[in-house]
């Protein structure tokens, strides 16, 4: 084995370039033996730069024995970047027998209905559930997530989106939270929506939970609708520190308590944004365009549109057709900024083409766009 170490480290630049930054992660794990750490086998590789070497890959061990593990993932789809990555993080990958710890698992996945891209992600993404039993762990998680939302394909798009799910011990984690929410009312088409939608909600401690949960329903929302499921993303994504300092920065604009409230109500996802587009949005709404605190109040969603892609562009073509009186009446932000582009440029510059010709240029123009 030393001498094989010898003679990766003697070769040359040449040699390394066309070499596979693959075949050297293998090679560490192998030469250094199992008992590696991570960490160490991790410096080495961080060495390499960019994974431009990942090409003409033949992978063996020191012996000149192809390594069946890196065969077994390449011909299961597994990119050579995710392969690496697989090893790296996990090294005694290297030593297990393909056909009794990896195949079950792909043999799962493909039963479920996970396959191709999806599956590679998946078990790079969360490299120890290779070791997972699929009988006494995989197999049940799947289950109880199927029981919770009465679909396979809404139990398969859960797993999609947060496959560490499949780690947790069901019965002491994820099962007493769903108990939690239907001890406070919530219904069961909120519940399956929390759980296909949004299920790293539920990687909580339950106590934590429950406070979200309380802290949702003890500012009005209605645990039988999908702005109850939000509200729960918002507090469990957010400090109370931090939802304060996002409050203030309303309150610079004038904004009571009552309205904020009312805003959160409405849609209480945008105080996920950060205090600087917050403050961005409400400069550029109230000073610049003269939008009272009520009428985005009522539509905070706004919010969270880019301002140069979106806000700016469309309230531009408003301002102008509003100067020329083509426009009578109030005009909502809602019905301005929330239908589809398509949608928009029929309203309100295809419909002015002859009255005001100047739109087009001025909303492509706004987007930067250059023909």
């Amino acid at each position: 084995m030393s001498g094989f170490l010898c003679n990766t480290l003697r070769r040359s630049a040449t040699d390394v370039q066309n070499s596979s930054f693959l075949l050297d992660v293998v090679s560490l794990v192998l030469v250094r033996g199992l008992s590696s750490s991570t960490k160490k086998i991790s410096k080495a590789a961080g060495q390499h730069k960019k994974a431009s070497t990942f090409r003409k890959l033949h992978f063996e061990s020191p012996e000149g024995t192809p390594v069946p593990v890196v065969g077994f993932l390449k011909n299961h789809g597994f990119s050579d970047a995710q392969i690496s990555k697989l090893i790296t993080s996990l090294p005694r990958l290297v030593s297990c027998d393909p056909e009794q710890t990896l195949l079950p698992k792909v043999e799962f996945f493909n039963s479920i209905g996970i396959t191709g891209p999806a599956f590679t992600r998946i078990l790079t993404q969360v490299p120890q559930m290779w070791f997972r039993s699929v009988i006494k762990g995989l197999a049940p998680c799947y289950d109880f997530i199927k029981s919770v939302v009465f679909s396979e394909d809404r139990a398969v798009v859960s797993l999609k989106r947060a496959p560490r799910i499949l780690m947790s011990n069901m019965q002491n984690s994820i099962a007493p939270n769903i108990a939690s929410l239907r001890k406070f009312g919530v219904t069961q088409p909120v519940v399956s929506f929390l759980v296909s939608c949004y299920p790293n909600i539920l990687l909580q401690a339950n106590a934590n939970f429950e406070k979200h949960v309380r802290e949702a329903l003890g500012m009005g929302f209605d645990p039988k609708t999908s702005a109850f499921v939000h509200a729960l993303r918002v507090f469990v994504g957010t400090t109370e520190l931090t939802r304060e300092r996002k409050k203030v920065v309303f309150r610079r604009f004038g904004w009571s308590d009552d309205e904020i409230l009312l805003a959160l109500k409405t849609n209480p996802m945008f105080l996920m944004l950060s205090e600087k587009k917050i403050s961005d949005g409400l400069d550029f709404l109230m000073n610049k365009m003269g939008w009272q605190r009520d009428a985005v109040a009522r539509v905070p969603m706004v919010l969270c549109y880019s301002l140069n892609n979106r806000v700016i562009p469309r309230l531009s073509v408003v301002q102008v057709l509003q100067s020329e009186g083509l426009l009578n009446g109030d005009i909502h932000l809602s019905s301005v900024l929330i239908p589809t582009e398509k949608t928009f440029l029929a309203r309100f510059v295809i419909k002015y083409e002859e009255q005001a010709p100047q739109l087009l240029n001025l909303y492509k123009g706004k987007l930067g766009v250059r023909e």
